[in-house]
């Protein structure tokens, strides 16, 4: 049978004392580290103080004007909201057509979690009762590309429809 080397003991004192310059050295570098870095710190801010140029933009800017040009297209939509707000009122976001009811109320309920006002309507078609998930119509285009981002980002299918009239 072979026999197992004993190791010698100056072998783990050697690695000790190894080891524990090993830790000194780190924590000097960390000294030498945090005691450089606070003392630029301090100078930074001492020079930088003096050359800081000071603004009053409390009377700066309202003495400010500034011109955005804008096209006759786009200043008459301004002027006048009510240009394409016949085309928004008339169109709604079909996002369900269901048979059951429960299946209608359930995305009714996810639909508000997202913040939109769905409501229900029933229709007849074929002999058949079909409940439809509808929203709108919307009294303005912004609302209406709203409910669509929601919509999409959401990932639930609609359909823009226009109201009879």
């Amino acid at each position: 049978m072979a026999q197992k080397q004993a190791t010698s003991p100056w072998v783990w004192v050697f690695l000790f004392l190894l080891l524990l310059s090993f830790v000194a050295f780190i924590m000097f570098l960390d000294q030498k580290i945090v005691s450089s870095g606070a003392g630029n710190s301090r100078e930074k801010v001492e020079s930088g103080s003096e050359n800081k140029p000071t603004i009053d933009f409390y009377s700066v800017l309202p003495k400010r004007k500034v011109e955005i040009p804008i096209s006759e297209e786009d200043r008459a939509a301004i002027e006048n909201p009510s240009i394409n707000k016949e085309a928004v009122d008339r169109s709604i976001l079909q996002v369900g057509s269901f048979q059951s009811t429960d299946e209608a109320d359930s995305l009714k309920a996810q639909l508000a979690f997202l913040g939109l006002e769905a409501r229900i309507k029933s229709a007849v078609v074929n002999d058949e009762t079909w409940h439809r998930v509808q929203l709108g119509p919307f009294a303005s285009e912004t609302s209406l590309s709203r409910a669509k981002n929601l919509l999409i980002e959401n990932k639930i299918k609609y359909m823009q429809r226009s109201l009879p009239q």
